[in-house]
């Protein structure tokens, strides 16, 4: 049994040293490889050097691979970050009022419940974070009324024309 142990401890032996020749061998040939990857470099598309150098582990010299951020007080400009929310739904979602409309804003504004708030709130969007309603700008109450006198006029006016044809229609008969 010792000597079966021995031969296999010295095979064992063997194969690795034949795997650090390979990989001494191997890390040999790597600058060698480096070097003409960084010869043709110039020739490769951008792509194509960026996966190089992923590969490589090596940063473009035209290129870092990523740009130090900047100090927040360097910054120029307004200051991005949180905004307390404008508006809040009776299902208490909250939106600042920035950018697109939620979806869950948007339906709500086409349920009853948001046509209803609507018409007693004119010139308001959706209900305020706050609780309290604004009273909406005179400007927005004008038109709201003009639009809805708009509607009302216009039905009234055709039928009244449809009306004053037949009549003069009937008096010519």
């Amino acid at each position: 049994m010792a000597l079966t142990t021995l031969q296999s401890i010295n095979a064992e032996i063997k194969n690795l040293e034949a795997q650090r020749k390979l990989v001494e061998k191997r890390d040999g040939e790597v600058p060698k490889a480096l070097a003409v990857l960084q010869k043709f470099a110039k020739v490769l598309s951008p792509a194509q050097r960026r996966q190089v150098a992923k590969i490589i582990g090596e940063t473009l010299d035209n290129k870092p691979a990523r740009a130090p951020k900047a100090a927040p007080a360097s910054r120029k400009g307004r200051k991005l970050g949180m905004v307390a929310p404008k508006y809040r739904l009776p299902t208490g979602e909250t939106w600042a009022g920035r950018g697109l409309t939620p979806k869950a804003f948007a339906a709500w504004a086409k349920s009853a419940e948001g046509k209803a708030w609507a018409q007693a709130n004119p010139g308001a969007k959706f209900p305020p974070a706050s609780g309290a309603v604004k009273k909406a700008p005179a400007k927005a109450v004008k038109k709201a009324a003009k639009a809805a006198k708009k509607t009302v006029k216009k039905p009234a006016k055709k039928v009244a024309k449809k009306a004053g044809k037949k009549a003069a229609t009937k008096a010519a008969k």
